[in-house]
């Protein structure tokens, strides 16, 4: 499995675009119209996660001196349980970067808890701080979740600096 750049003429984006909207709830994600549009960022990568020549999943994720951040990955649902996202993740942990970093739902049921557990296997770590998702429309509310990364985040202070970024680069700057 091998991570595709995409571009906003890639063939496979109705595809991409199914999973996205089909594995996010419209409080976690961006109108996929603005996805496409942030394409022409340089800091921002969508891949296709590419088996052969089978497009099996997507990642979305932001690239920056002090991080590489995670914000969307999913596999297509009849392809799950291959490994496919733990392939993924493992080569994008293979990118040097001071942090890698994700934003995951508490673990209030199964799910999420299998989710959690999912990328502590993968050597992510929960940083042991308040955060909350800031909201991807204006006036819309937060949501709370943790944040994670490899390696973990050592003090408040790298935590604040991160969150502040994520917040700063992602949510806030294409309002």
């Amino acid at each position: 499995m091998r991570l595709f750049p995409v571009s906003a003429h890639y063939p496979y984006l109705t595809s991409i675009r199914t999973w996205y909207e089909a594995s996010f709830p419209p409080d976690e994600r961006r109108p996929f119209g603005q996805v496409v549009q942030l394409l022409a960022c340089p800091d921002m990568h969508l891949c296709g996660l590419v088996d052969g020549d089978d497009l099996v999943g997507f990642v979305v994720y932001w690239r920056w001196p002090e991080m590489l951040f995670v914000e969307h990955i999913a596999v297509d649902p009849d392809r799950r349980g291959r490994q496919y996202g733990q392939q993924a993740i493992s080569q994008l942990l293979r990118l040097e970067s001071p942090y890698h970093v994700l934003e995951v739902e508490l673990p209030q049921d199964g799910t999420s808890q299998r989710r959690v557990h999912f990328y502590e296997r993968l050597g992510f770590s929960a940083a042991p701080f308040s955060y909350a998702q800031p909201p991807y429309k204006a006036g819309s509310p937060a949501i709370p979740m943790h944040l994670m990364a490899s390696p973990a985040i050592p003090d408040q202070q790298t935590f604040r600096t991160l969150s502040q970024l994520i917040r700063e680069r992602v949510y806030e700057r294409f309002y």
